[in-house]
């Protein structure tokens, strides 16, 4: 009796027990276009169930203000127009809120952030609407870029966001 409670204690054990552990993550580090003081990070964690968590840290931002960022299509932060426009991998041609349906609007469609009074801002957020993986979906050799104002989530193409300000590449990480 003793040797089946056991069994049956370890086997809900194993069962209630989940690996939430990401299967694939990617970074991008981000470094201002003209202010050299803009720097920070974005990681990307993949998981099982192909929900994405989205996470980071910017600062030398201007203090107390709304920021706008967005995975744009190209990987390349020569210039602010080098990374091409937001990443749409379901070709809506549409900007919007993330909090939208995916497949309604540019995948590449972030939150916005907000800096404290120290002119740091943090980003923490899941979404299904863009993989690590390699897919059409992937945001693996795009780049993330952070915009001088907020996103109004309806302008097209950009959400009247202002310059862009910052960039980063986003590759893969151990």
């Amino acid at each position: 009796m003793r040797r089946i409670l056991t069994l049956i204690i370890v086997a809900v054990f194993l069962i209630g027990a989940t690996d939430d552990s990401p299967i694939m993550k990617a970074k991008a580090q981000l470094f201002g276009f003209k202010d050299k003081n803009v720097r920070g990070e974005v990681l990307f964690y993949q998981y099982d169930d192909m929900r994405v968590r989205v996470f980071g840290k910017i600062t030398g931002l201007p203090k107390n203000k709304t920021f706008a960022i967005h995975v744009h299509q190209f990987g390349d932060c020569s210039s602010p127009k080098a990374a091409g426009g937001h990443f749409d991998p379901y070709h809506t041609g549409r900007h919007g809120n993330p909090n939208d349906p995916i497949g309604t609007h540019h995948s590449g469609d972030l939150p916005n952030m907000k800096s404290n009074a120290k002119g740091e801002a943090i980003l923490n957020f899941t979404t299904k609407a863009f993989t690590v993986v390699p897919s059409p979906y992937s945001v693996l050799g795009r780049s993330v870029i952070i915009h001088a104002g907020a996103d109004d989530y309806k302008s097209q193409p950009a959400g009247n966001a202002g310059p862009r300000v910052a960039c980063g590449i986003i590759g893969i990480i151990k």
